[in-house]
């Protein structure tokens, strides 16, 4: 029979490493891979916003190779040069102080490698019928390292923009 130190010991490590698991484990759609960024964003109050998806560390889980080695060497340049960074604001609440409480995630385009999934964001927690959300992001995704990851964002809605063009600026 086992001690109750092993089964103790057996069920911490679990239990410690049971979000790492879920959150390393590939989405089977474009639409799934969004949606779980955005089921911890919404979380809480909805006020948590993107930065875990963001930080050096973890980028490369959520972003293809080409986007972190373009921020990488953006954020160098600004450094070097004395300034904030090209990302100076919440990238996935499209916001300097996030509040999202829902989202509407539809599939635009889809091939076997790529796909465009458009996000709506809310801060209501459930928006009136025909409501529209307060911001439109555009993801563009590709298949790398036996998962979906993000290629580009853009912002449909009303002042356009996009990561790799934000990414590319001198």
């Amino acid at each position: 029979m086992p001690s109750r130190r092993l089964v103790l010991a057996s069920l911490g490590f679990a239990f410690a490493f049971a979000p790492a698991m879920a959150v390393a484990a590939p989405a089977e759609t474009p639409e799934a891979f969004i949606t779980a960024i955005y089921a911890r964003i919404t979380a809480g109050d909805g006020r948590k916003g993107g930065s875990d998806f963001t930080e050096a560390k973890v980028a490369g889980r959520w972003f293809t190779r080409s986007v972190v080695k373009l921020w990488t060497a953006a954020e160098a340049k600004a450094e070097k040069d004395g300034e904030i960074g090209p990302i100076d604001f919440d990238l996935f609440t499209d916001s300097q102080d996030p509040e999202v409480r829902s989202v509407t995630v539809e599939p635009r385009e889809a091939t076997p490698d790529t796909a465009t999934v458009r996000v709506g964001l809310f801060a209501a927690k459930k928006p009136k019928p025909g409501a529209e959300p307060y911001t439109t992001l555009d993801f563009v995704l590709k298949q790398e390292n036996g998962g979906w990851r993000i290629d580009d964002v853009k912002q449909v809605s009303s002042e356009p923009w996009s990561l790799r063009g934000l990414l590319a600026m001198p």
